[in-house]
């Protein structure tokens, strides 16, 4: 393996600023003593080639694409084999897959700190390294904003925090703050609950301290991620899940629409099962036989 040229490769797939993919393959002929087991470069944030794998390939993908989809279509094509892992880097998210015979596993952690020192070489504000190549200073509300904050937990759903329009008059007396929230998939994007929720706190404290504190008390009392990771993320991202979930509730909807005959329509079969019980039914009509006195 030319670890230079391979490097570089994986340094480009890093600071790309669209979406991309990249495959690692393990290389046989790089020496033992160079590489390290694969775990432990996942628990610290390594590359997989210092585990013995070489950077085969790296490109751009469409975005929003899903991970398992394009998965299936590289294994469909024999792009990717039994043993490789594949880099995916979507919306200023990192993840690896590794691919085994009969799924896909994730590899948290992997490359995580590559992606890091990849930014810090391009970026010039230290302050937000979040996956995206932007050297430009972060406005304050696009993390999040007075009222609400978007996050990331366990790595697999967002939680979208809000204060509720009747609890933004409070004051400094007040030791509370009543919050809605909606939860989405990650890969989906699909909502899949939400609610209202009011949190014991200090609202003199910093809003975005507030925030997290409601976060943290709804993941443990209202869901079953209680105790997963939990990480700000952009609120800008809250309106791509909303139009999302509006599309996939709008498209529920005219399933169900599309499955149920109209009113008009019923109501037309209905009166064409009466009529054919009424002519099948060989009633006698007004000049009928009459019954034998």
């Amino acid at each position: 393996m030319d670890w230079d040229a391979a490097q570089k490769r994986e340094a480009e797939f890093l600071s790309r600023e669209g979406d991309a993919a990249a495959v690692y393959r393990f290389d046989e002929e790089v020496m033992t003593d160079r590489s390290v087991p694969l775990e432990w470069a996942r628990l610290v944030g390594k590359s997989p080639m210092v585990s013995g794998y070489n950077l085969i390939a790296a490109g751009p993908i469409m975005r929003g694409a899903k991970a398992s989809d394009i998965l299936d279509e590289y294994r469909a094509n024999g792009f990717v084999e039994y043993g490789d892992i594949v880099a995916f880097k979507q919306g200023g998210v990192l993840e690896c897959w590794y691919i085994a015979p009969m799924f896909y596993h994730l590899l948290p952690g992997l490359l995580e700190n590559h992606l890091k020192s990849a930014e810090l070489s391009t970026e010039q504000n230290a302050n937000q390294i979040d996956g995206i190549i932007n050297n430009t200073a972060p406005k304050f509300n696009e993390l999040a904003t007075e009222d609400e904050a978007l996050f990331l937990v366990g790595g697999t759903t967002y939680l979208h925090v809000q204060t509720s329009d009747s609890d933004r008059d409070y004051t400094h007396d007040d030791c509370y703050a009543t919050y809605d929230y909606t939860l989405y998939d990650r890969e989906t994007m699909r909502q899949l609950d939400g609610g209202r929720m009011e949190i014991v706190s200090d609202i003199r404290d910093d809003p975005h301290q507030v925030h997290l504190l409601a976060a943290r008390n709804i993941l443990e009392c209202r869901t079953d991620l209680g105790g997963a990771p939990l990480e700000p993320v952009s609120i800008d991202l809250l309106e791509t899940l909303q139009d999302a979930a509006m599309r996939e509730m709008e498209a529920r909807v005219a399933a169900i629409k599309a499955s149920k005959p109209s009113l008009r329509g019923s109501l037309k079969q209905c009166q064409q099962e009466v009529a054919d019980r009424a002519q099948g039914s060989g009633s006698p009509g007004r000049h009928g036989p009459e019954k034998g006195r």
